[in-house]
Formats: structure tokens, C-alpha cells, sequence
């Protein structure tokens, strides 16, 4: 393997001149100052019609921290890290079904305190200017779920036993738009804001991965997303977006490409069909090819990934006409391996440059969050039980702090573009353009602020396909690491 490029330490004056931009980004169009998030075709938009762009990260834990007025701190010092590198979105849980720690002990039940916990959550997402995706409930048993629904309905005498009879029981449906309504119309004891009126966040989440065994096709969760999106929007007034929380299965559908899936099978969902739903505003995928395709190999993951991203790309843009977000994306790294954060970082460095090679041109993916940040034990005692082999915690982590951080500058120098005038752009014929990452090849940081905003310039007027784009991307990570396509693939 070929040496990896080393930055340069940042001097005095590029570290203030980064604040100041990151600063001024987050006041202009983070965390609700500028307005609600909307959409205008596979753009999402804030007041005047500009473009936003997200880079995030996930933070389930948020809440349950912050229920604890002496463990706020580590809410606190999470939102601070990701904004101090240009995070501008968290998604997070507004849920916990039962168990040791409920927001809802049993349907209509709420612990005050839980909940005050998720008020702090908003306020300090809006003071450190960052959004919040919040997700309604779990397809997994984690926090309860949608098993924890169904055994309420049978503990009252409903005949359930099945975890998917979520999707169709009339009382367990209830009880989750009972969940919604809660949730959604809660008045935050800290900013006395409505969550519905609150522009901190950015959109709701109907479930976390949802999934359906007992109809792989994915006609279920179709019919449960073509429900459950009209009502939260009703019960919100319609102020803020709603996605249903897919990973991006392929099911039975028209314009579905059920071979792309993961070993080609069936997990119940449409992508197509059920983003197109009424109610749903954009679209998410996730990405956990080494996972998803456990012992296969790195060429076949590499492959695995180019298919799935380019392909929902293409479905987004061609079927949906939405923006699509990947929600969650990671590389697992198992304990005492240290090589594996250089492949954790090669998969970070592509996914976020194919993020970028969209976001650049127009096209539909503008943004992700990666799986996901935790922060050291010595900042609130207990994060070290939080650790999945997921996470990533920037103040240990430089590496992919760096990347995650150069990413987060590059998105926010496509904000504030004029939607309507980047789609009539995106109508003209296209011509090939070559990402250029920030920081690398020598450069001076001094020169970071000024090559921002001449990007920022020139992106305007560039325009391609993202199946391009993404090529041209991969080829910019080998190319800046110094390394042949071969040895790429090997760390992927």
C-alpha cells in the first residue's frame, strides 16, 4: 500500500477563518434560522427557494442523555464536535416503547422527565445550528418497536402475536398515531415552541428500517406508509417533511430492481412505490455493504456499493423526482484492529465523495449521516456502553473527522443556490467535471476559504449525470490516495 497524504496542521488564522465560515453557515441556514426545510423537485430548500445541502451524523442516544439533567453534557458536547466540522443535521430517536427507559411506559403513558430530555435535544440542536431528522418508532426490538406495540395490543386482550401485525391491526395503528400526535404537538418546556412549529426539525421519520416478513413484496408497508405519511402530515399541519425510513430495499413493484438487493432476496418494502406515496417528501437508502453482504468479498462489496448507490440514484431521479438522503452509512471495525480504520476511512472518503458528485451537479443525492457518533467516557460516564463498532468520535478520530469535516465545508459551498435556475441548468446539455477535495496535494489551508467559494461559483454552472459523476468520483479517491483501483478495492 502506497503512503497516505499528510495534511498539514491548520494555523492559527485558517482555524479562525473555518469557524467563521462554518459559523456563518450554521446561522444562515442551520437548525431552523433559516426557515423550514422544504423541497423543490430533488432539492431540498429553505426560505427564498435556496438550496441545503446535509451532511449529519446519528445520535440515537440524544434523548436518553439528556433525560438525565446531570449527563446533558454529553448532549451538549455532541452537538459542539459535529458543528465545530460542519455537521448540520442529527437524526435521532423521539421514541422508547417500554422497557427500563421509556418516553412511553404504555400507550398514552409518558415519562416527563424522558420527554423534557427530548426538549433539551431541540433547543441545543438549534443554538448549535443543526437540524433534526426524529424517527417515530423501530422496526427492531431496540428502544421496543413495533413488537413492543403489538404486545400492548395483546396484553389488552387483542388477538396478536406476530411482530408485522403492526402494520395491519387496527388498535396497534392507533396507538402509534396516538405516539404521533404526542410527539408532534408536544410544546417544548425549554423554547415553549410546538414541535410542529419548531423549524429545528427538519423532517419526521415514521419508522426506523421498517421490514415485513409477513409480505416480503412489500405490499404492508406499503399500504401502512400510504396511511401513516398523510396523517403525520395532517397533525403537523404540513409544516415539516416526512419519510418513511427505508434502507432502499428493492420489492415486487413496478420499476424495482429486486436483484440489486443484498443476496437478491426480498425485505418487504418497495422503494419506488413507497416513496412515491403521498405524504412522503424524499427518499433514504442506507449502506452497510460489508454487513449486508457478510463473507463476500471486497471486490464484490465495492461492487455491491457502486450498483446500489447509482441505481437508486437513477430510480430517485427518473421515477420519484425527490431528494434522497442516505440516512445511515458505516463500516464496522472489530476490536484491536487498527487497519481497519484506514478501510473505514476509504469507505467514508467514497461514500461521501459520490454524495458530493450528485450534490455538485444538481441530481438528487444531497446529503447523508453517518452511523454513528459517540463521544469519549470521560466526557459523561456510560459512552463506552454505547460503543457498536460503529462509531465514530472526532475528538480521538482525526482522520475521519478531517474527512468528514472537508465534506461538510464542501456542501455548504452549494447552499443558497437558486433551486428553479439549478434545475433549468440541469436540463442543459452536460459536460465532465472532476471533484477537487480540499486540503489535499500540498495545499496551504490558507487557501481553503477562497478555493470554498470559487467552487462555490463555478458548481453553479456545472452541470453532469451522476452516473458519471460517480466514476469520476472513484477515480478521485484513488487518484488523491495515491493508490492503483486494485488496492482501492482492497480497503473498501
Amino acid at each position: 500500500m502506497a503512503a497516505m497524504t499528510v495534511r498539514p496542521r491548520p494555523g492559527a488564522a485558517a482555524i479562525i477563518i473555518a469557524a467563521v465560515v462554518f459559523g456563518a453557515a450554521a446561522a444562515a441556514a442551520g437548525g431552523g434560522d433559516g426557515g423550514m426545510v422544504g423541497v423543490d423537485g430533488t432539492q431540498f430548500v429553505v426560505e427564498g427557494g435556496r438550496t441545503i445541502y446535509f451532511s449529519g451524523f446519528n445520535a440515537y442516544w440524544l434523548m436518553m442523555m439528556a433525560s438525565d439533567p446531570a449527563r446533558r453534557a454529553a448532549v451538549v458536547a455532541a452537538f459542539t464536535q459535529a458543528s465545530a466540522r460542519g455537521l448540520n443535521l442529527a437524526r435521532t430517536w423521539a421514541f422508547s416503547d417500554g422497557g427500563d427507559q421509556p418516553l412511553q411506559s404504555s400507550p398514552g403513558v409518558y415519562d416527563e422527565a424522558m420527554f423534557q430530555g427530548l426538549d433539551f435535544v431541540i433547543a441545543e440542536a438549534r443554538r448549535h445550528g443543526i437540524y433534526l431528522l426524529l424517527c417515530l418508532t423501530n422496526n427492531f426490538d431496540d428502544f421496543g418497536g413495533k413488537r413492543q406495540y403489538v404486545r400492548w395490543a395483546a396484553d389488552a386482550g387483542h388477538n396478536l402475536t406476530a411482530g408485522d401485525d403492526f402494520f395491519t391491526s387496527s388498535v396497534v395503528k392507533s396507538y402509534y398515531k396516538n405516539h404521533v400526535k404526542a410527539v408532534v404537538t408536544r410544546v417544548n418546556t425549554v423554547t415553549g415552541v410546538a414541535y410542529k412549529d419548531d423549524p429545528t426539525i427538519f423532517a419526521w421519520e415514521l419508522m426506523n428500517e421498517p421490514r415485513c416478513d409477513a409480505d416480503p413484496t412489500g405490499g404492508m408497508v406499503q399500504a401502512w406508509v400510504e396511511e401513516m405519511a398523510p396523517y403525520v402530515k395532517r397533525v403537523d399541519g404540513g409544516r415539516h417533511l416526512v419519510t418513511a425510513g427505508l434502507e432502499g430495499f428493492y420489492g415486487d413493484g413496478e420499476h424495482e430492481s429486486k436483484e440489486l438487493n443484498p443476496w437478491g432476496i426480498y425485505y418487504g418494502t418497495n422503494y419506488v412505490a413507497t416513496h412515491r406515496a403521498a405524504g412522503v417528501d424524499f427518499a433514504t437508502i442506507h449502506l452497510y455493504p460489508d454487513v449486508w453482504l457478510w463473507g463476500s468479498t471486497a471486490d464484490e462489496q465495492a461492487a455491491f456499493f457502486r450498483n446500489w448507490t447509482r441505481s437508486h440514484v437513477h430510480a430517485t431521479a427518473a421515477f420519484l423526482g425527490k431528494p434522497l438522503l442516505v440516512t445511515e452509512y458505516g463500516k464496522f471495525l472489530w476490536k484491536g484492529g487498527g487497519a481497519n480504520k484506514t478501510q473505514r476511512n476509504y469507505f467514508l472518503d467514497v461514500v461521501l465523495d459520490a454524495i458530493y458528485a450528485s450534490a455538485s451537479r444538481g441530481g438528487p443525492l444531497v446529503g447523508g449521516a453517518f452511523w454513528q457518533l459517540l463521544l469519549n467516557d470521560d466526557v459523561v460516564a456510560g459512552m463506552d456502553d454505547l460503543r457498536d463498532g460503529y462509531e465514530i468520535i472526532l475528538a480521538e478520530d482525526s482522520r475521519a473527522a478531517s474527512i468528514i469535516g472537508e465534506h461538510s465545508e464542501q456542501l455548504a459551498s452549494l447552499n443558497g443556490q437558486d433551486a428553479e435556475a439549478l434545475r433549468r441548468r440541469r436540463r442543459r446539455p452536460a459536460s465532465s467535471h472532476q471533484k477537487t477535495r480540499f486540503g489535499s496535494g500540498g495545499d496551504s489551508d490558507a487557501l481553503r476559504l477562497p478555493r470554498t467559494l470559487l467552487i462555490r461559483f463555478i458548481s453553479s454552472f456545472i452541470q453532469d449525470n451522476f452516473l458519471a459523476s460517480f466514476s469520476l468520483a472513484i477515480q478521485a479517491t484513488t487518484i488523491r490516495k495515491n493508490v492503483g483501483l486494485p488496492n482501492f478495492l482492497h480497503f473498501l
